[in-house]
């Protein structure tokens, strides 16, 4: 069963939101299709970091396991009880979004709702109560690493490829 998660809102600079515009033109993908997948992609690549906060959380709460979920789930953090033993800092680690200062000059997007599995909905929430930020800058912070980090390995040369087909020749 998929979850919505909302993100209503995301901001990105002018130069990933041309990015984005260029690559949903070429791929047929949404600007929401995107964040979706960024947003998955980080997940999954922080996925053992993520998991490992919420069984810490999950723990520092005292709380069975079934009901945190469902309250994490249902209602999210915000709605579970206070912990029984704060987490400290060497316990929670590094946020591997720790490193992303989002530039000043960013333009405000609409976002909609994000539809996700069970675990990946209790992933990006907690992903997002130890981020510390607003959904709206934690996706954002999202986006921005995706972009300036892969930009050129995942999507220049797709986009290289709608205005020539020199690809088809080979390195020469």
């Amino acid at each position: 069963m998929a979850y919505k998660f909302n993100v209503s809102t995301f901001y990105v600079t002018p130069d990933h939101l041309e990015k984005m515009r260029e690559f949903s033109e070429a791929s047929g993908h949404s600007q929401q299709d995107l964040v979706n997948q960024f947003t998955r992609g980080h997940i999954t690549n922080h996925r053992s970091h993520y998991e490992q906060l919420a069984r810490l959380d999950l723990i520092k709460r005292g709380m069975d396991t079934d009901e945190w979920v469902e309250v994490v789930v249902g209602e999210g953090f915000k709605a579970l009880p206070p912990y029984k033993e704060q987490p400290v800092a060497e316990e929670i680690g590094q946020n591997p979004l720790g490193h992303i200062i989002l530039p000043s000059n960013l333009i405000a997007q609409d976002g909609n709702y994000m539809h996700l599995g069970k675990q990946n909905l209790i992933l990006v929430k907690t992903a997002h109560y130890f981020d510390g930020s607003s959904i709206a800058r934690f996706i954002s912070k999202i986006i921005f690493d995706h972009l300036t980090t892969r930009w050129k390995k995942n999507y220049a040369r797709q986009m290289e490829a709608e205005k020539s087909n020199d690809w088809l020749k080979g390195d020469k």
